[in-house]
């Protein structure tokens, strides 16, 4: 070979090297970005599997507070998601040869970290048992999940119906969770011994909620219900967990001094202007700058003088009584001032009889310590109510009447008001109200399954929406059982009761986080869990 051919293929040598070498690097960048992918990939594969795990786990940790004592805490749910986390990244990432061999590891990790947030947090909620327990829960959970998916299989394949049968088979097993659930939380409805914690967690548990600042109270209503409503629920809800805190005061009498304090704060808060807003607004004024006038006013006003009765009752200082005598003044006045010895709630409104029912509640619990005063009043509404008040058809006081204190042709008795009336009349007049009682129950009481108080005793509503009644739902509405609670409360009728508070657990679902406890409805309409604490401990 002459020196041109050797210098040529030397040339041609380096020329190959020099591709061989740009493909090798073309082949490294493209592996890379291959391998790129694959970790995207692999990582939205396991943060979806993250989410999903950790939202069955949760779901099911619901259904099961006889497990865990109903741990519902904030750690409790960050705990489940941590392990949840370290298993599926574990799962995804390592290879099959080793993934049985370190199964320990992540576990490990997890305890090390659970158990420092245990020791470091000052709220942590989760006891150490549950810290170190909680990963064989969701190992539960996947093995049993594993072993419904493989009967599923078999199942469809076996049979033509097999899709039916096993989601059919999935729903049951739903259904027995939660029966066990309510059997569990309902276990201790038989006496008030064995009430006495459920009560005080749920007291705790509205005290957190209720006694704060007047504009934190209305921001805990739901804003889509508009001003009106939401000041009408937040007055409410304190005026039913002032009623409830009377109540547990003679039922657990070492209560009374604390009790005293709450019910003071919640007087406070309910005369703020924030509260007082939405009656304001209906009347264009005040209603407590306008006690002189003739304006009704009366549903702030009885729900303010109804606490304050309730305040002195159980021992509360003389600092309201100037107050409560000007309310009661003004009521007694405008109501005699009335033909028909009704007020309305609002301006060119039909009058609410639940409404005025709280003034005379009022009026009869002033007549009782102040020698008798405006018990002629009240002794004369009941006796007008007994005579020209009562549908014709159901012989039960009516919802709503007019101006004039007419009954309205073919106008609906509605279960909600009926049993907030009855409750209403536990207070003034024991015979009527038990008269009321046993018409409400022969009509409006539906046994069965799920029992309750139906909406509407002369047709059939299986599904429909109102603002006092709420959700109606297989005839029954959650409004008129709630209050029909308070009526069976005090006349004794503990199956009633019972089977109501075991609808409210069916429904609503209890909440346990550290001392205190409330259905998890209650985080869209804390009225309702007020009104339960009220009727439940409503006993004479």
């Amino acid at each position: 070979m002459g020196r041109k051919d050797s210098e040529l293929y030397d040339k041609n040598r380096l020329r190959e090297r020099g591709n061989i070498r740009s493909t090798g690097y073309n082949y490294f960048i493209l592996f890379k970005n291959m391998m790129s992918e694959e970790q995207v990939i692999k990582g939205i594969n396991c943060l979806f599997r993250i989410g999903k795990w950790f939202a069955l786990q949760v779901f099911l940790y619901f259904l099961m507070p006889y497990l865990w004592n109903y741990e519902y805490a904030v750690g409790t749910i960050t705990l489940i998601l941590l392990y949840t986390s370290l298993y599926v990244t574990y799962w995804n990432f390592i290879s099959k040869e080793l993934r049985f061999r370190r199964i320990l590891f992540p576990y490990l990790i997890y305890l090390a970290i659970a158990i420092i947030l245990w020791g470091v947090t000052d709220h942590w909620i989760a006891s150490i048992g549950t810290c170190i327990l909680l990963p064989f829960y969701g190992l539960s959970c996947l093995v049993g999940i594993q072993l419904i998916r493989k009967y599923s299989k078999r199942i469809r394949k076996k049979s033509r119906f097999g899709r039916v049968i096993s989601r059919s088979a999935i729903a049951i097993i739903l259904i027995l969770l939660k029966s066990l659930s309510v059997l569990w939380m309902c276990q201790d409805h038989k006496s008030l011994d064995r009430e006495k914690q459920d009560l005080f967690e749920r007291k705790n548990y509205l005290l957190d909620k209720l006694v704060t600042s007047p504009q934190n109270v209305l921001n805990e209503m739901p804003s889509m219900i508009g001003v009106q409503f939401q000041g009408e629920w937040a007055l409410y809800s304190c005026s039913m967990l002032s009623a409830a805190l009377v109540n547990l005061s003679y039922l657990y009498p070492e209560t009374k001094k604390e009790n005293v304090l709450y019910i003071d704060s919640l007087i406070n808060i309910v005369m703020s202007p924030e509260i007082r807003y939405y009656d304001t607004m209906r009347w264009n004024e005040d209603p407590l700058e306008s006690l002189e006038g003739d304006n009704s006013h009366v549903s702030y006003l009885s729900h303010l003088a109804w606490m304050i009765c309730g305040y002195k009752e159980i021992g509360g200082d003389k600092k309201y009584d100037k107050l409560l005598s000007d309310l009661c003044e003004t009521m007694n006045r405008r109501i005699l001032q009335s033909e028909s010895l009704n007020l309305p709630t609002y301006p060119s409104e039909s009058i609410y009889v639940p409404d005025m029912l709280v003034a005379i509640v009022a009026l009869n619990q002033y007549a009782d310590t102040h020698k008798g005063k405006y018990r002629s009043t009240v002794k004369k509404w009941i006796a007008r109510a007994q005579k020209e008040w009562l549908d014709k058809e159901t012989g039960i006081l009516a919802s709503f009447i007019d101006r004039n204190g007419n009954l309205y042709e073919n106008a609906p008795v509605k279960g909600s008001y009926s049993a907030l009336n009855c409750y209403y009349l536990t207070f003034i007049d024991e015979a009527f109200a038990k008269k009321q009682y046993e018409q409400l129950k022969t009509l409006f009481w539906k046994e069965g399954v799920i029992s309750g108080l139906k909406e509407y005793w002369n047709y059939t509503c299986y599904v429909g929406i109102d603002i006092d009644a709420g959700p109606i739902l297989f005839e029954l509405g959650p409004s008129g059982t709630a209050f029909f609670a308070g009526s069976a409360a005090y006349f004794g009728d503990s199956n009633v009761r019972n089977e109501i508070l075991a609808t409210a657990e069916i429904a609503g679902h209890t909440i346990k986080i550290g001392n205190k406890r409330h259905y998890f409805l209650a985080n869209i309409a804390l009225v309702g869990e007020s009104i339960m604490l009220a009727m439940r401990t409503n006993m004479k």
